[in-house]
């Protein structure tokens, strides 16, 4: 018998368990919904983007979603689809939806329609680029519903 194999497989062990811990811990998926409005007022059918400041995760953790007549959102993480977004830190970007019938060829004309009917535009530029979006929010799992306030000043 070799003695060296109880060590061997010791010592394979001891590296597999260490490998396991050195693994960032995915963050935790909360529900998360709110409000935006836009100089007071709802902002409705806007598409809310959600996305976690993290070291070790990338655009899986994203979280999405349209605003309804009364501005209101539930937020849905790209990682299974699930509802919510991350305990994290995140920015967030706020643009104009197009619905899917609206895209492609062919429908410039009705999507400009679309448009004009929406209420409480245009929507400032600076809250559609991550580098210049002034909405920082910190999801937190006993967070309440989160209010995002945008306001045409914005530079």
């Amino acid at each position: 018998m070799n003695t060296r194999t109880p060590f061997i497989r010791w010592l394979t062990v001891a590296g597999l368990a260490l490998v396991a811990g050195c693994s960032p811990k995915p963050p935790a998926v909360v529900p998360v919904e709110g409000t935006v409005t836009l100089d007071g007022q709802p902002l409705p059918f806007a598409h809310v983007e959600f996305i976690p400041q993290l070291k070790d995760f990338g655009a899986e953790y994203n979280s999405t979603a349209v605003t309804d007549e009364s501005g209101h959102f539930v937020l849905v993480c790209a990682r299974g689809q699930q509802p919510g977004g991350a305990v994290a830190t995140h920015k967030v970007l706020v643009t104009d939806h197009t619905p899917d019938d609206l895209r492609g060829m062919g429908a410039q004309g009705k999507l400009a329609e679309y448009q004009a009917k929406l209420k409480n535009r245009p929507i400032p530029e600076a809250y559609g680029v991550l580098t210049r979006t002034p909405l920082t929010v910190e999801i937190k799992s006993d967070r309440g519903p989160v209010e995002l306030k945008l306001t045409r000043s914005t530079r």
